[in-house]
């Protein structure tokens, strides 16, 4: 009797335990690429979690890399967008969802970033990627801080196959449409899976292409492409529109900042008043556009004073594929004064985004447009996984 009420009691104890609850971790993958090859790196999560803005902070600075090719977020319901301050090795990375679905699908990356390395890096070298603790931070629907786990990862230069990019890499596809997988190390003993979409066909071209033919319609964006070679060596890269810049800002913030867009597009949208520069000389307002159409994107930008009376406009061309991130005084000639807003109007739909930097904090924060008039969403990949992108800079 004795000892069935001791097993009672420790039962009842353990009950009674609170449970223990453990933080999200979130990791830098490990890639492997040949010289001059790239490395597309991950950041993923091991349990999904509603953030609505953050920063992360990623140190890469041991690497023998020739540039930063391009920069991409990941998220459910495409309202992620993100700014991210290039400065040599080291990426701030600032982001906003809205409507707190960032870090909501697990099997994809949250970031990705595009990493092409030096042709002069030796095989067998190992170099680590880190994310900053104390310079990363995550926030709830609320605006509270997450507690979060960091690991770091790393790149080892090595094997024979890379994925250096996707053509048109994203934007709808027709049933039949095709699409590009450059990069190096490619024979036609080179095997090609493709998911969500399904391929009809996957053509060899050249030691630099593969050309793929989806069987039925669908979205590019979000999509993984994995390669392998007979030797074992393989890639994976998913796959985002890296925008061609068109010119570079004059401001030096501004140049060295990628512009990481929600997938969303719009025919017209506003940008709602920021810190003017005229009350507080550090703060500039900035407007990043890009063309994931086929067809050129005439797009017109108007200032408006806080009463809606129009007080600057200019026009700009947008081609297929290019995108265009310039300082508003470097638009219309002059700068927002308090309480103006920004309005863009496109007869094709266009992606846009707001970024109000900080010279003396060397930080951009993205700051979401306000759709006015915007096509029916298009279907995402099965995965339901949908991202925002940008183009690199130079190491």
């Amino acid at each position: 009797m004795r000892r069935i009420t001791t097993f009672v009691i420790a039962v009842a104890t353990c009950a009674s335990a609170p449970a223990q609850v453990l933080p999200t971790t979130i990791r830098v993958s490990s890639e492997t690429a040949p010289p001059g090859g790239m490395a597309q790196m991950k950041v993923l999560m091991t349990s999904p979690m509603p953030i609505s803005s953050g920063g992360m902070y990623m140190d890469m600075s041991s690497v023998d890399f020739a540039s930063i090719d391009g920069i991409a977020l990941f998220n459910a319901a495409g309202d992620v967008n993100g700014a991210a301050v290039v400065n040599g090795g080291k990426v701030n990375m600032q982001f906003t969802s809205p409507n707190g679905t960032f870090g909501s699908t697990l099997d994809y990356p949250i970031t990705t970033l595009a990493l092409r390395l030096n042709p002069t890096a030796q095989n067998g070298q190992v170099f680590g990627v880190s994310l900053n603790q104390s310079a990363s931070f995550w926030r709830d629907l609320l605006g509270l801080p997450i507690a979060v786990e960091l690991k770091p990862g790393d790149i080892t230069v090595g094997g024979s196959v890379s994925i250096t990019n996707v053509v048109p890499g994203g934007g709808s596809l027709p049933a039949g449409g095709t699409f590009r997988i450059l990069g190096m190390g490619f024979s036609p003993q080179t095997k090609v899976q493709v998911n969500p979409l399904k391929a009809s066909s996957i053509q060899y071209v050249s030691p630099e292409e593969i050309r793929v033919t989806v069987k039925d319609s669908g979205v590019l964006d979000g999509t993984k492409i994995q390669v392998s070679n007979p030797d074992k060596s393989a890639d994976t890269y998913y796959s985002y529109l890296r925008g061609v810049p068109i010119g570079v800002s004059a401001r030096p913030l501004l140049a060295r900042t990628v512009p990481a867009f929600s997938n969303r597009t719009m025919f017209e949208a506003m940008l709602p008043s920021t810190i003017s520069p005229l009350v507080n000389g550090d703060y500039f307002t900035a407007i990043a556009l890009q063309n994931p159409g086929a067809a050129d994107a005439v797009v017109t930008v108007e200032s408006h004073a806080a009463d809606g009376a129009v007080t600057g406009s200019t026009t700009v061309t947008l081609s297929s594929g290019s995108r265009l991130t310039r300082e508003v005084a470097e638009l219309l000639g002059s700068a927002l004064p308090t309480g103006s807003y920004l309005r863009v109007v496109s007869a094709q739909p266009v992606q846009a985004l707001g970024l109000l930097g900080n010279d003396q904090t060397g930080v951009v924060i993205p700051v979401a447009m306000v759709v006015l008039n915007a096509p029916p969403p298009t279907t995402a990949p099965a995965d339901g996984v949908s991202n925002g992108g940008g183009g690199g800079k130079g190491k």
